[in-house]
């Protein structure tokens, strides 16, 4: 599960003119998570039996990986054991799973298309996307999703 770049989980670069994102739903709203964050796109997946603390975790090649789950940090129902699609993302030094309802396409934006702000207000972004319709996609910040 290692990076396909030495920067992933990292911002990309603020020289490169475009910033790609991997698009992710949860309910009806979808989601940015950076490219270069992004280790592997899984397909339904069935969690492990919650640890001690309760917290979900996915095997992956005989590692045990903390599982976000984004409905729930999005105020829906959160899945029980099953989820239909899994982003892995790097956080930090860790990989953690961020269990979604679909993964789309890998999108690409004109950098001056990023905002400061979260104007939706989920507290596992830091950023957003300023969309030419005048939506706001939701940037997640992966080190937010270790406290979320």
């Amino acid at each position: 599960m290692q990076p396909s770049s030495p920067s992933a989980g990292s911002p990309a670069s603020p020289s490169r003119s475009f910033f790609e994102y991997l698009a992710v739903r949860a309910g009806e709203q979808w989601f940015a998570v950076d490219v270069q964050a992004t280790v592997e796109i899984r397909g339904p997946e069935t969690f492990d039996r919650p640890g001690s603390e309760g917290r979900l975790t996915l095997a992956v090649r005989e590692k045990a990986l903390r599982v976000v789950d984004l409905r729930r940090l999005s105020g829906l129902t959160p899945f029980t054991y099953t989820c239909p699609a899994m982003a892995l993302v790097r956080a930090g030094v860790d990989v953690i799973g961020l269990a979604v309802d679909e993964v789309g396409d890998i999108e690409s934006v004109p950098r001056k298309q990023l905002r400061a702000d979260n104007p939706l207000g989920y507290v596992f972004c830091s950023q957003s996307i300023a969309m030419p319709d005048k939506r706001e996609i939701p940037l997640i910040d992966p080190m937010l999703l270790i406290s979320a």
